[in-house]
């Protein structure tokens, strides 16, 4: 059922791959496995055939989740600088994976129409028709809801988790191939997509009068006592800083009018509250306001020859172009999963994202799948999650416990789940 095998290789390339893999799977074959929903009552095509009912969501769930926990896993992997060198030639795949999910965000996909609303809740259609189908139909519908709902909240997670690996990796730029930086710099300008993406401020909306704030996965009110700038907000502010900053980063970077004009729209932004709480950027402040009244500083060419990524199109192999064909051979068993086949595949991802072989990556202890503090515990079910306290693991449960249950529960129970 998972859709692209990585080849032999190591821990690090593993993770890399796993990420890619599950991206290929979700932009293209999440699509056309995931079927339309129901027509409108009154349609000659209202009774839906049963072979296109979506039974479970949990199948296309853990998938994404893995998307997810790949990232995680990445980021704590680049919060140690001899760690990132280690990744060495898959520092471009990173590098353009983390970008690939931010440009959704500064194209405004996630709307306040999105079901990652604060408010927002599917609705299930009345359900007509033969009434032996009403069951079948309801089901079906929620769990392709739950499904599309999962995937657009899993875009702004993604969108996070990438501004933190973009942060780290503009932190330790020093130590990193010169390919890197003119990845960063010229060939995907950074710079101006955290801009873009500081402006339009996706992890922020306001509804019903109350403003909320996308973190850790999901959107939280903003109270009196809440910081002004979001931890996302922060790494983005901080990698701008560290990238434009930088005179060795910046020595191949043309501040021409049209970036200074994107860069200018953010002094705003920096406001003095903002400023007290990250101190760091005042210098960013100054070169900003500095970058107003003076003319842009001469560059250097940028380098002829670069390095190509390490995985980049090669995830899909064969498959590529080839969508529909593999959707066809995966799409009963994500439609109609036996209860066999379920446990099966949580018992392979436990095993394929067994902790104790993912702690080699690290030099330090794992990180709380909650809050992200070093963790010294894990789930006694699965022992797939870490956490640092039996608070954090109550809290992290809603989300984790589809596949906690999946790992451990008797094969008759995951018929049940939704």
């Amino acid at each position: 059922m998972y859709p692209l095998r990585p080849p032999p290789c190591e821990a690090s390339v593993g993770v890399v791959w796993q990420l890619l893999a599950c991206e290929t799977w979700r932009c293209h074959l999440l699509p056309l496995i995931l079927p339309p929903p129901p027509p409108p009552a009154g349609d000659e095509n209202t009774k839906q055939k049963t072979d296109d009912v979506l039974n479970t969501s949990l199948p296309f769930i853990m998938v994404l989740q893995v998307e997810a926990a790949a990232i995680g896993v990445l980021e704590s992997i680049a919060f140690h600088e001899d760690s990132v060198v280690e990744l060495d030639g898959l520092l471009l795949d990173v590098v353009d994976y983390s970008v690939r999910q931010l440009v959704p965000l500064v194209a405004h996909t996630c709307t306040d129409s999105s079901p990652t609303s604060p408010h927002a809740m599917y609705k299930i259609g009345a359900a007509h028709g033969d009434s032996q189908n009403i069951k079948v139909e309801e089901s079906g519908l929620q769990a392709r809801e739950e499904v599309l709902r999962e995937k657009t909240r899993l875009a702004l997670v993604l969108g996070c988790r990438a501004v933190g690996v973009l942060h780290l990796l503009a932190s330790c730029h020093k130590k990193l191939p010169l390919c890197v930086v003119t990845r960063l710099m010229a060939t995907h300008d950074v710079p101006q997509l955290l801009a873009k993406v500081l402006e339009t401020s996706p992890w922020q909306k306001q509804e019903n009068g109350h403003q909320y704030a996308f973190e850790e996965g999901e959107w939280r009110q903003v109270g009196k006592d809440t910081p002004p700038l979001s931890r996302p907000e922060c790494q983005a502010w901080a990698a701008l800083a560290t990238l434009l900053l930088d005179p060795e980063a910046r020595s191949g970077y043309e501040v021409s009018s049209g970036r200074r004009a994107t860069l200018l729209r953010l002094q705003p932004r920096l406001q003095q509250a903002a400023l007290i709480q990250v101190p760091a950027l005042e210098p960013l402040a100054r070169w900003l306001a500095t970058l107003a009244i003076s003319p842009p500083q001469p560059v250097r060419p940028q380098p002829l020859v670069t390095a190509l990524a390490q995985i980049g199109d090669g995830v899909a192999g064969t498959w590529a172009g080839r969508w529909e064909e593999l959707a066809g051979m995966m799409r009963e068993r994500f439609l109609h999963p036996e209860p066999s086949a379920l446990q099966g595949l949580a018992s392979n991802l436990a095993t394929a994202w067994d902790l104790d072989a993912l702690e080699l990556l690290l030099p330090d202890s794992p990180v709380c799948a909650a809050c992200g503090s070093p963790a010294g515990r894990r789930c006694s079910r699965c022992r797939s999650q870490w956490y640092c306290r039996r608070e954090c693991q109550v809290q992290h449960w809603p989300d984790h416990q589809k596949l906690c249950y999946v790992i451990h529960s008797p094969s008759t129970t995951t018929n049940n789940v939704h």
